[in-house]
């Protein structure tokens, strides 16, 4: 707790601060967590959201909120909490139109519903229903993934339910170097993240960090991230409150 004023806090949205959502469905805040990270944010140096979901839906839950940053699509973009201005941190690819176009070609062939298109400013999320044949889902991972390689600045992911095309060369631990150059002002007392098992290639960052520049970390694991961390919270978001609060509380040294 020495130089609180130069903390940086990160926390995952869908690992963190609600349980996961649901498949074809929005993220769902805890309404406590939206009281506990402002309360938090009010005595560190940086407190933030980092998540894939963009900015907008980050804001339609709630929680763009004072003493709360938002990086959203992995750092693609960023909200200010103190000015309210929110702003691409690096451009959207150029090959995503043609990617949204061919989805959209093949939501019409398979008559499936428009309304799983997901279209966000750097990323484009394709969530097929969960009784999908497997021919139609290799043909949608296929097709889509074509235009995704002859883009060159994109790459394809699969998830339960999902086809998702994203900026290439982007992940979290990007992300981090990002927000370390662009949106902290000085040099960190410490560097804090919290997450599940997506998070693992960030917790690798904050040990290269540690390790290559003798900035403190603490890694902390949720849910399902236990190995390789400085301590484990049960499941969100109610496992992971009475840490909010102890860190709210904490006494400064």
């Amino acid at each position: 707790m020495e130089c609180p004023e130069r903390a940086v806090l990160l926390w995952d949205l869908n690992g963190t601060a609600q349980e996961l959502s649901p498949l074809n469905g929005m993220p769902r805040l805890d309404p406590d967590v939206r009281q506990e990270i402002p309360r938090v944010g009010e005595r560190y140096g940086v407190n933030g959201v980092l998540t894939g979901w963009p900015f907008y839906q980050v804001s339609n839950i709630g929680l763009a909120v004072p003493y709360c940053h938002v990086w959203g699509q992995l750092a693609s973009e960023h909200w200010d909490w103190q000015t309210g201005i929110h702003r691409q941190l690096v451009p959207p690819p150029a090959g995503l139109s043609r990617v949204y176009d061919k989805v959209h070609e093949l939501v019409e062939e398979l008559h499936l519903n428009p309304e799983c298109i997901y279209s966000r400013s750097h990323s484009l999320v394709l969530r097929y229903p969960a009784d999908s044949s497997q021919e139609v889902v290799e043909r949608l991972a296929a097709e889509i993934g074509e235009v995704t390689e002859a883009a060159g600045d994109l790459k394809l992911m699969r998830d339960r339910g999902v086809v998702k095309v994203a900026p290439a060369g982007l992940d979290k631990r990007v992300a981090l170097r990002r927000i370390l150059s662009e949106c902290v002002p000085f040099e960190p007392s410490v560097i804090m993240n919290a997450g599940d098992a997506p998070d693992r290639v960030i917790m690798a960052e904050l040990d290269a960090v540690r390790r290559e520049e003798g900035i403190p970390t603490f890694k902390v694991g949720v849910r399902n991230l236990q190995e390789g961390v400085d301590l484990f919270l049960p499941s969100p978001p109610r496992g992971v409150l009475p840490f909010m609060r102890a860190l709210r509380d904490a006494p400064i040294r």
